[in-house]
């Protein structure tokens, strides 16, 4: 691959084109490493080895090494003496300190896209379709595709606050929340609080979405935790 140009600025390919930067092949590295973790290909307490984790992903060793670094210093790796890298696995209170910091979040974030639903007929129309979207998989037996459509509900009432530091904030928990809803069972009963969110969203009655937002959080945690260690 040929270096970038020292002058600065994106490098650019013979024919005019951008080329791939060191920087983002890593990044390109770092999601798909994620996407395993979330949909366990790589089960916690897996040894990930550099060179197979490259070849898998069709790429050099450098951005994968840089990417491997990049999520152990981000808490979902961590490094094994003399020997690469594994999947850490999610303690307890792992999960309360996540839940701990996403329900004022996610409650503030519900607030603001009730206030903003009246003008953002897009954004309740996104957020509609990810319900339905939920319910087809949950009708299919697809848990991965379900995780993802709930995911990307509350990612997309992150989108209605209309709060750009509350979204950069909310990203930051993204891959940890998508963790957490993948390894935990989901019942009927978390959709049916998704639609009772919606509900008052759409309605923009701010307190009642606010309300049933605490609700959906509390049961949230408490079907993680027993998911994952068996009591809540």
């Amino acid at each position: 691959m040929a270096e970038n140009s020292r002058s600065g600025g994106t490098a650019q390919a013979a024919d005019g084109g951008a080329r791939t930067t060191p920087a983002s092949l890593s990044a390109r590295a770092r999601d798909a490493v994620l996407q395993r973790i979330v949909d366990r290909r790589y089960e916690q307490g897996a040894r990930l080895v550099e060179r197979e984790v490259a070849e898998e992903l069709s790429m050099s060793r450098v951005p994968v090494r840089e990417a491997l670094r990049a999520l152990v210093a981000e808490g979902l790796l961590e490094l094994l003496p003399h020997s690469g890298v594994r999947v850490r696995r999610l303690e307890r209170a792992d999960v309360e300190h996540l839940y701990e910091v996403w329900e004022p979040l996610t409650i503030q974030a519900t607030r603001l896209a009730a206030r903003a639903a009246a003008d953002d007929s897009e954004g309740l129309a996104a957020l509609e379709a990810t319900l339905r979207q939920a319910e087809r998989a949950a009708a299919e037996d697809e848990g991965p595709r379900e995780v993802a459509a709930h995911t990307a509900f509350h990612e997309g009432v992150v989108a209605m606050s209309g709060n750009p530091l509350l979204t950069r904030t909310m990203e930051q928990l993204s891959w940890q929340l998508r963790l957490v809803f993948g390894m935990r069972e989901e019942p009927a009963h978390m959709r049916a609080q998704h639609a009772e969110m919606f509900r008052h969203i759409a309605a923009g009655d701010v307190e009642a979405a606010a309300a049933s937002t605490l609700l959906h959080v509390r049961d949230s945690r408490t079907v993680a935790l027993r998911s994952l260690f068996g009591n809540d």
